[in-house]
């Protein structure tokens, strides 16, 4: 009886042993998760500001178009850069990997993880793809009606060597050619529609994110 007790009390302490180090080692996780997050709140609410950006130059675009004014030569390159910029969409999910190799049976709190695998599974993946997808769609538009600026003397492009091998775009024609070209009119409203569903999933995006940040800090 006495070595049978013995045993069942090292038994239970080993199990005791094991499920604190679990937490402890789950705690560290959801720490490094909670950082994680924070870091990438910072970089989606600065895709929301350049979206932001890109929204009121191609606001001013439009309205200088439909009221026939003519922006000056250097502001209007500048409303066209931001008007044509991309964004792209990334998230740190290595926190998240490390949380599952704990096992999911040895998650402390299931309510907790629940939320934790619908962000990782659900929320996150489908931005990261939905914008994905925008700017598949938007890239041969983009393209397009860069040729044809192009072709038709209304754009220069030039090849700049160096870190980045690139084109870079100068504007040969007056602001009021290039604005009253059909086709660069229309990439520049095809932008304007792309660009506020890109805006609405990174705001959507941000909710989630500030969730889960309030779910991990209580």
């Amino acid at each position: 009886m006495l070595v049978v007790v013995g045993i069942l009390i090292a038994l239970s302490i080993n199990n005791w042993n094991e499920k604190r180090k679990d937490r402890v080692i789950e705690d560290q996780i959801l720490d490094e998760m909670l950082i994680s997050l924070e870091n990438d709140l910072q970089m989606f609410k600065m895709l929301e500001k350049r979206l932001q950006r890109k929204d009121s130059a191609i606001q001013l675009l439009i309205g200088y178009r439909e009221k026939g004014e003519i922006p000056t030569g250097r502001n209007f390159g500048s409303l066209i850069d931001l008007a044509r910029q991309s964004i792209s969409l990334t998230y740190d999910s290595s926190p998240y990997e490390a949380l599952l190799s704990l096992g999911i049976n040895k998650m402390s709190d299931k309510a907790l993880f629940n939320d934790i695998n619908e962000y990782y599974n659900r929320y996150a993946p489908r931005s990261l793809r939905f914008v994905e997808n925008i700017q598949e769609e938007l890239d041969p538009i983009r393209s397009e009606a860069e040729e044809t600026a192009v072709k038709n003397e209304l754009l220069d492009r030039i090849f700049i060597r160096g870190e980045n091998n690139k084109w870079r775009i100068s504007y040969r024609s007056s602001p009021r050619r290039l604005l009253n070209d059909k086709s660069f009119y229309q990439s520049i409203v095809i932008e304007f529609q792309y660009m506020q569903a890109c805006l609405e999933r990174i705001q959507r995006f941000i909710e989630y994110n500030q969730d889960l940040i309030t779910a991990l800090k209580k």
